[in-house]
């Protein structure tokens, strides 16, 4: 548990430096067109957004598979991952912010005869542009942003056999499930850099409740995400693709609250 904790607060240290990164150096001038002054002023209305949701991740690169698997004994590949993030918006176009994730993977492959399974916990910083240019949805009910982050993973894996007959597994190797270290076997958890870019349309029920639908693909600097120490080609990493939906909050950041619900 140390270990993550240390790993949040350098993250959350990041995510301050990236506001007082994109922070407007200069006020706005008292002869500037009333047009302009609006789009500051609602560009600074609300400045937060908190929320949580839950997705799927899909293995890519070395194990990636074109079947899901959802009913085959013990195994599925559709597992929820958890998340929560906040953001912080920037002016009309941007926000950056955090997200943690908890969750695992699954894939079977080979007719079902073999697989690899990882549990993660993770958090990225990212950087989300608006390419409407209206990501508080002010002046429309939606947006359409581009997401890109940089973070870290922390994971335990493993890669196995699947008997066709008893549709049981035994493993070939593993990373961070314990036991008497071996070539096949890394008792220790594994963290590495993890970084994604993607897509997320946005939907707002009102001015204090939205939704967005992200997709983004996410690759690791490690290779030991799918569990298989036996694999030979090292390149292209481990990595996958992540698809979630997410119930959001704003703030007004002057005073601290929910802004008042208008539809």
């Amino acid at each position: 548990m140390s270990l993550l904790k240390v790993l949040f607060s350098c993250l959350f240290l990041l995510f301050g430096l990236c506001v007082e990164a994109f922070e407007p150096l200069n006020t706005p001038k008292l002869n500037m067109s009333s047009n302009i002054a609006n789009k500051s002023k609602s560009a600074n209305r609300e400045d937060f957004r908190f929320g949580f949701g839950v997705g799927y991740g899909l293995f890519v690169t070395n194990q990636m598979d074109n079947k899901i698997t959802t009913n085959y004994g013990d195994f599925k590949e559709l597992i929820p991952t958890y998340f929560a993030a906040a953001y912080k918006q920037v002016n009309n176009n941007l926000e950056v912010g955090l997200q943690a994730r908890f969750g695992s993977m699954l894939t079977l492959k080979s007719e079902n005869t073999q697989g690899t399974s990882c549990d993660f916990n993770e958090v990225q910083a990212a950087v989300v542009y608006s390419f409407i240019k209206d990501i508080a949805m002010e002046g429309k009910p939606f947006t359409i942003n581009g997401i890109f982050g940089l973070g870290i993973t922390n994971f335990r894996s493993k890669y196995f056999n699947v008997n066709p007959i008893t549709e049981k597994e035994s493993i070939v190797s593993q990373v961070g499930y314990g036991g008497v270290p071996s070539l096949l076997n890394q008792p220790g958890r594994q963290t590495a850099i993890i970084g994604n870019t993607g897509v997320a349309i946005g939907y707002r029920f009102s001015r204090s409740l939205s939704m967005y639908w992200e997709n983004t693909f996410n690759v690791s600097t490690s290779n030991k995400m799918t569990g298989n120490l036996a694999k030979k080609s090292y390149i292209p990493t481990d990595g996958y693709f992540f698809s979630s939906v997410g119930l959001y909050l704003r703030f007004n950041e002057g005073r601290g609250q929910l802004s008042c619900p208008k539809f």
